[in-house]
C-alpha cells in the first residue's frame, strides 16, 4: 500500500492559477483573485492611477475594478492590460475636482472650480515635493495632471479694496 504524507498530498492538489499582467506573469493558489490582487501581484505601486482591463478574445477589452473578481480557472492563460486611469483626480483652493482629461489648462481648472471670471486670478501648482510651479503668464497652456491628485491655489491678481 502507498502511503503519503499530508504535505505530500498537500502539495499534488496545489494547482498555480496564472495571469499575465503588462508582460509581468502573476501567480496565485487560487482560482478567484481582485483587480487589486493583481495590480498589486504585477507591482503596481499606485493603484488609484491605472485603470485595469482583461485582454478578451479578438479585440475586446473589458474593465476590471479593484474589488472586481476574476476566474482564473479557464484553461488558458489570463492577459491583462494596465492604462491610465478613466479620470484624474486633483483639488483646487483645497476642495476636490474631478477631470476625465489628462491636460486641462489653468483657465480651465479655474473654471470648472467656478472661479469666475478666470481673468482676475491665476493658478499656482504644488508638485510632489511641495515646489510651486506659477501659471501665471500660461493661462492657456496644457497642464498635465499628475496621479495621485494635483495640488491647485487659485490667487487674485487683481486690486484688493482696503477699507
Amino acid at each position: 500500500m502507498n502511503q503519503f504524507n499530508n504535505e505530500d498530498l498537500a502539495s499534488k492538489k496545489t494547482k498555480t492559477f496564472k495571469a499575465l499582467v503588462d508582460d509581468v506573469l502573476v501567480k496565485f493558489d487560487h482560482p478567484k483573485v481582485t483587480g487589486k490582487e493583481l495590480l498589486t501581484g504585477a507591482g503596481v505601486k499606485n493603484l488609484e492611477c491605472v485603470s485595469l482591463f482583461q485582454k478578451l478574445k479578438g479585440c475586446d477589452f473589458e474593465r476590471i475594478s479593484l474589488d472586481e473578481k476574476v476566474d482564473l480557472s479557464h484553461p488558458s492563460l489570463e492577459k491583462f492590460v494596465v492604462k491610465p486611469p478613466d479620470s484624474w483626480n486633483y483639488t483646487i483652493d483645497e476642495e476636490p475636482e474631478t477631470s476625465t482629461e489628462a491636460k486641462l489648462s489653468a483657465n480651465q481648472i479655474l473654471a470648472n472650480a467656478g472661479i469666475t471670471p478666470v481673468t482676475d486670478y491665476y493658478l499656482v501648482e504644488f508638485d510632489s515635493t511641495g515646489n510651486e510651479i506659477t501659471h501665471k503668464d500660461t493661462p492657456d497652456a496644457p497642464i498635465q495632471l499628475k496621479c495621485p491628485g494635483s495640488k491647485f491655489v487659485s490667487v487674485f491678481k487683481g486690486e484688493t479694496p482696503v477699507s
